[in-house]
């Protein structure tokens, strides 16, 4: 095939057949032709409306053309289960990552670099996606968060996390791995493991699946270690934390696409709810905070987890009307739980 009719321009324009895009993916997928994309990228990139790319932003597009084609995978592959069990409502779960995952942050001719050399990625409220970066570490975003890294990535390793990740990080002794958030730094040379550190939040949370990691405060001071099925917990109202024995696979779940409760309070289900459907769910009676929830969804629409809820909690639950905005969409789906006292006496 002529390069200058290859498929990897037709892709970037936005004009590109499924024969272009699986070769696409083919080429980005298969390491062996990484030095085949690179040729192609330096050839091609100033066609396609970019300006001459250092090593270091053609590192960036690249890891951000991977991330593309990967997040389009898992795209068809969700459609077709959807359209396949149209008549189980789990499918229904799906729906907006169906809806927004190619709408967010990716590079285009119409997108310069981002300012002071770093790159993002985002996953969007009511979604989940996986991501590689250009070292070899891969992992999982949840929804509504957010993984920041300069362009030097490959000298440092360093990474910002906005919410909650699964990395699975490739060994590398002489160059370690490091998450930040605000009020956590997080060193590991190969290891896989769980952060959680949403904005608005009381606390943070590090749970080690394997290996070992260290843990300091942004100012370098160590906090501690952590050895594989622990977890810490970081107070950020008094800055304490703790350090307890855990089953890493039940925070680590969301992952494969499960939702797991493990005696959690109904503040935190409220609150873990709202982020997987991408719904506004508040508690009306602060009573319930007093009742635990176990369980674990898989695939599960939001109206069958309620009504799980409303049998095995004394609450009742009550969808807001949504109205249409100025602009003709609709806003997230509000509901409100509240406490059902003639289920009281059942469950104490």
């Amino acid at each position: 095939m002529e390069q200058a009719d290859h498929p990897l321009k037709r892709y970037f324009r936005g004009k590109f057949s499924r024969k272009d895009y699986l070769a696409v993916m083919d080429l980005v997928s298969d390491p062996a032709r990484e030095a085949e994309l690179r040729q192609l990228m330096a050839t091609h990139w100033p066609e396609m409306g970019g300006e001459a790319l250092p090593d270091a932003s053609l590192d960036l597009v690249l890891s951000r053309i991977q991330h593309k084609i990967m997040i389009g995978e898992l795209q068809t592959r969700k459609k077709f289960r959807f359209l396949a069990t149209l008549q189980r409502v789990a499918a229904i779960l799906f729906l907006p990552f169906l809806l927004g995952s190619l709408s967010w942050f990716y590079y285009s001719r119409d997108r310069s670099l981002p300012s002071a050399g770093f790159a993002e990625i985002e996953c969007p409220e009511g979604a989940r996606t996986r991501f590689t970066l250009s070292d070899g570490t891969t992992g999982h975003l949840n929804s509504g968060s957010s993984l920041r890294y300069g362009l030097d990535f490959a000298k440092n390793r360093t990474v910002t996390l906005s919410g909650e990740a699964f990395f699975l990080v490739r060994e590398d002794k002489k160059k370690p791995f490091m998450v930040n958030t605000p009020h956590l730094s997080i060193l590991v040379t190969g290891t896989a493991f769980n952060v959680i550190s949403y904005p608005g939040e009381t606390c943070e949370e590090v749970i080690l699946q394997s290996g070992t990691l260290e843990v300091s405060n942004p100012a370098g001071t160590r906090i501690t270690s952590l050895q594989a099925n622990q977890k810490l917990k970081m107070n950020l109202n008094d800055r304490s934390f703790t350090r307890s024995e855990v089953i890493a696979s039940q925070y680590t779940g969301w992952t494969e696409g499960k939702l797991v409760f493990r005696n959690e309070d109904m503040g935190q289900v409220a609150q873990r709810l709202s982020r997987w459907y991408n719904a506004d769910i508040l508690i009306a009676d602060r009573r319930l905070l007093d009742y635990t929830f176990y369980a674990t969804f898989r695939d599960e629409q939001l109206d069958e987890v309620l009504k799980l809820l409303a049998i095995t909690t004394p609450i009742l639950f009550v969808e807001e009307k949504r109205l249409p905005l100025s602009d003709g969409t609709f806003p997230k789906r509000k509901i409100i739980l509240r406490l059902n006292p003639a289920k009281v006496k059942a469950f104490k």
